[in-house]
């Protein structure tokens, strides 16, 4: 009853908010008339964003998820959700720690001394620094009470109006009911922090060995469902460029450290961050930090092929192989015209490529790409939107410390040095395929002289299996007992003829009972006969 409630009065507000930026004529589809209509000064898609920041949190987290997702909705409409940020009004901690004890079953007096201080407050959670009893210091996060059931509330009510304006907004290029799907299975992911404590785990693995990287260390005693404790680090975050000078390090140092150990997560671990934004990086004794660990992108072996097959064409100016590899990378459906799509793709790739890498800009030629690509129906995997985002962030994060930073130039040696594993890789399986291939053909001789002392013994046996048989075996069955029973009334009639000519006794008026009888019976037997042959035609 209690979400009954909240989804009504929810509902009125997204409506009012809607009229107020200037959407009365999506409302009027639900048969409401809206008494002001505001005369939009601004685009549409401002509009949607500024309406969205009014509509809190959930929508919030569903822009920003969207964002990441142009094949989704509009390039031009996924710019405008990358400005939105996710920071509200934080929750007193008294609220939060009733959380704390809800999920650990001992007194949390017990693991924590008292201080806890708020690091950041967002739409789902909030974090706070604290200290363990044995010393060590901490970053909590604490998933917000009851926000699970508000944002399930919120989903059930966007799923009702995707359903309400599906055609309205088809119009524009976006389907609803695929956008409301997509968020209910991505925010599902970020409201159990032991997938993000999983997460954690993995990268920290794949960074242990690695100097310029700190990875915060997970306490998973302390970690359930709704909390991630992990170890806290008292970094310098990277946006803080003057600080960072005045405790002496380089800008151009860090900006390359930083877009290497990306480029080694996707194109090494094929398992990367993906929102590498400047709230989630820090420094730390030189080593870069990387922080929040909910959203992380994996690349599958095949895409990973294909990527870096996609790049090393790129630097070797072979536009139209390159072309052809994001084909590889998409879903692509079965009516476009491939050679035009390749074509055009050709063009932008050397128009960017062909002037000089200094005045490259990932971030420009990605968004020219998906232009083309939207424009012929072609998206990329949703592993690979992620990919591609990770890179361009890194990139715009690399501007702000260094501006003469170049992505493009950077990620050149890169490829180089990891474009042969994948000959190697090739390498290998041809091996395998070849210790299989020199097994059979060693192993024939032998095979072969078993099977000659078999025939010689006469212990060989074949077994034929007849395949498709089974309806003429029933046919020729049937046949038969039909022909059974027609030879069976042949002879009775044959019988009862014999015993009527010879007036066999009993006799009923000089005629035998049993002749008769034989007749008869040879009769029913004929008529069944007779139906069943034509019912079976």
């Amino acid at each position: 009853m209690k979400n009954k409630i909240y989804e009504l009065k929810r509902t009125k507000e997204i409506i009012f908010i809607l009229a107020k930026y200037g959407f009365g004529d999506i409302i009027e589809i639900l048969g409401i008339s809206v008494p002001f209509k505001k005369k939009p000064k601004i685009s549409r898609s401002e509009r949607i964003k500024n309406a969205i920041e009014e509509l809190g949190p959930t929508f919030i987290k569903l822009a920003q998820i969207l964002s990441l997702r142009p094949d989704l909705i509009p390039l031009e409409l996924a710019k405008e959700f990358e400005t939105l940020q996710d920071s509200v009004t934080p929750l007193p901690f008294n609220v939060m720690k009733q959380v704390l004890e809800e999920e650990f079953e001992y007194n949390i007096n017990e693991i924590f001394e008292d201080e806890f201080t708020l690091l950041a407050s967002a739409s789902i959670g909030q974090v706070y620094k604290a200290k363990l009893k044995t010393g060590e210091y901490v970053g909590v996060k604490i998933l917000k009470p009851f926000i699970e059931e508000k944002i399930f509330a919120d989903i059930s009510i966007l799923e009702h109006f995707a359903r309400m304006f599906r055609d309205k907004f088809l119009l524009y290029g976006i389907d609803l009911e695929k956008i409301v799907f997509e968020f209910a299975k991505t925010i599902k992911k970020e409201l159990n922090f032991n997938l993000e404590a999983i997460n954690l785990k993995r990268f920290y693995i794949n960074f242990k060995d690695n100097k310029n990287i700190k990875v915060p260390k997970l306490y998973e005693r302390y970690s359930t469902k709704r909390v991630l404790t992990m170890e806290y680090i008292d970094g310098i975050k990277i946006s803080e460029t003057e600080k960072l000078k005045q405790n002496g390090y380089s800008l151009k140092e860090i900006t390359k450290k930083g877009f290497n150990l990306i480029c080694e997560q996707i194109f090494v671990h094929r398992f990367f961050h993906a929102d590498p934004h400047p709230g989630n990086l820090m420094i730390y004794n030189g080593k870069i930090v990387f922080l929040d660990f909910g959203i992380m992108g994996r690349l599958s072996k095949e895409d990973w092929k294909n990527f870096v097959e996609m790049i090393y064409y790129v630097i070797k100016k072979e536009e139209e192989k390159a072309a052809l590899y994001v084909l590889k990378l998409s879903k692509v459906n079965d009516n476009i015209d491939i050679s035009s799509f390749q074509k055009e793709m050709a063009d932008i790739i050397s128009s960017y490529f062909y002037s000089s890498l200094k005045q490259v800009e990932l971030k420009s030629l990605m968004e020219d790409m998906l232009k083309v690509m939207q424009r012929y129906k072609i998206f990329f995997k949703e592993e690979n939107y992620l990919l591609a985002k990770s890179l361009i962030t890194m990139e715009g994060v690399g501007k702000q410390l260094y501006p003469d930073f170049n992505a493009a130039r950077e990620i050149e040696p890169f490829i180089k040095k990891v474009y042969p594993s994948f000959f190697k890789d090739v390498f290998f399986k041809s091996l395998e395929f070849n210790n299989t291939f020199w097994d059979i053909f060693f192993s024939f001789p032998d095979d072969f002289k078993i099977i000659i002392d078999k025939i010689k013994k006469g212990n060989l046996k074949i077994e034929f299996e007849h395949v498709g048989l089974e309806k003429f075996q029933s046919t020729i069955a049937k046949s038969f007992n039909r022909l059974s029973l027609s030879i069976v009334i042949a002879s009775i009639l044959i019988g009862s003829s014999m015993l009527l000519s010879s007036r066999v006794p009993p006799l009923f008026k000089n005629i035998s009972i049993f002749g008769i009888t034989g007749f008869l019976f040879a009769f029913l037997l004929g008529v069944f006969l007779i139906i069943e042959i034509i019912k079976k035609r």
